[in-house]
């Protein structure tokens, strides 16, 4: 089906064919009923440019060119084959746009020759072909630019997530491995003075408890957070009640206060893994903390997400660079936003300020 946007355009430059046709031409000759049915061929034709731009073409030159053997008046009737041709143009590589010209050309100049009873000066139907060949092939290199600068940047973004991904695996790791080393060497302990010295058995095993018990914390919110990271790219800001329940599940009380609206799927995407990782890290770094609050503001053009919690001036010695981070910040800045962390005196702060994509 064709687009409704194409059946816009479409009628549009034929109500402006038509009109020129009853108005512009300085003969006075009569539109006849078999010019206005021809201008409709070219027009119904003219609806499917998007999706076959070259057969249009050549449908809309068919009927254009009968239209004029006909002898109708001229005025701009021929803006139908323009618009085909601009299509092409915009649709092809350069050297390919600069044939379908060439051949339009040609193809023009033949309908003159042929079957055009008053052949109008070469100047004015050909050189409006190569203005539009032109213009064509412009805006076709500037949107394939842009697409191409799309692509790149989801292919950018893809893999930072993945990066995401294989660092909480690590972490998840780092976390085992410490915890289990941890408590086989205390539980070697108990066993060794357990008939001798009892007292040195049950400190020993009160180790353990906190050791496990720590560890659980830390892997409950961590493994909740991967759950959520490894699942497909579908959502962003629509998806952060898991965050919040992943974080309820590892003790905290978790805040998100906020309605941005409809964002570019990049940006959600990105402020949906800030949040993420702001938790996380909550969770991993900040055992005191029992509340984190995010906030995501719209204004001007900009977004602005700040997330704090209250684990205190000493809650994160080792958090304000991390990995995760810094990531991040990269996926920022490709937005042409930024990303900064502070350790406040009630706890560690999370700030990213992005395009809102409005003015894209």
């Amino acid at each position: 089906m064709p687009t409704v946007r194409d059946v816009l355009v479409a009628t549009a430059v034929a109500a402006v064919a038509v009109a020129g046709a009853l108005l512009g031409d300085p003969s006075g000759r009569p539109l006849l009923p078999w010019g206005a049915v021809l201008i409709g061929v070219a027009t119904v034709a003219l609806c499917w440019r998007s999706r076959f731009p070259v057969p249009v073409l050549v449908a809309v030159m068919v009927p254009t060119a009968l239209y004029y053997w006909l002898d109708h008046p001229d005025g701009p009737a021929s803006l139908l084959v323009a618009v085909a041709v601009y299509t092409v143009a915009s649709r092809v590589s350069w050297p390919r746009a600069a044939l379908t010209g060439l051949l339009v050309v040609l193809a023009w100049a033949g309908t003159d020759l042929l079957l055009v009873r008053n052949p109008p000066d070469p100047s004015d139907h050909y050189g409006w072909i190569v203005v539009t060949v032109a213009l064509g092939v412009a805006v076709g290199a500037v949107r394939r630019a842009a697409e191409l600068s799309a692509e790149q940047a989801e292919e950018r973004l893809a893999l930072r997530v993945e990066q995401e991904r294989l660092r909480i695996a690590r972490d998840v790791h780092d976390v085992v491995s410490h915890s289990l080393s941890m408590i086989v060497v205390q539980a070697g302990v108990g066993a060794h003075v357990a008939a001798r010295r009892p007292e040195e058995a049950v400190a020993a095993l009160l180790r353990i408890r906190d050791a496990g018990t720590d560890a659980l914390r830390e892997l409950r919110g961590t493994l909740e957070l991967l759950r959520i990271d490894g699942e497909p790219l579908t959502g962003g800001l629509d998806r952060l009640d898991e965050v919040v329940s992943a974080g309820r599940s590892a003790g905290l009380e978790v805040a998100v206060t906020g309605d941005p609206g409809p964002l570019p799927e990049s940006t959600d995407r990105t402020v949906f893994a800030i949040v993420r990782e702001a938790v996380t890290n909550t969770v991993r770094h900040a055992p005191v903390a029992s509340r984190v609050q995010a906030s995501i503001t719209r204004d001007a053009g900009r977004l602005h997400v700040h997330i704090a919690d209250d684990g205190g001036p000493m809650a994160h010695p080792a958090r304000p660079h991390g990995q995760g981070l810094r990531g991040l910040a990269e996926r920022a800045e490709a937005l042409g936003g930024r990303l900064r962390t502070t350790a406040g005196p009630d706890g560690f702060v999370v700030e990213a300020d992005l395009p809102d994509g409005s003015g894209t």
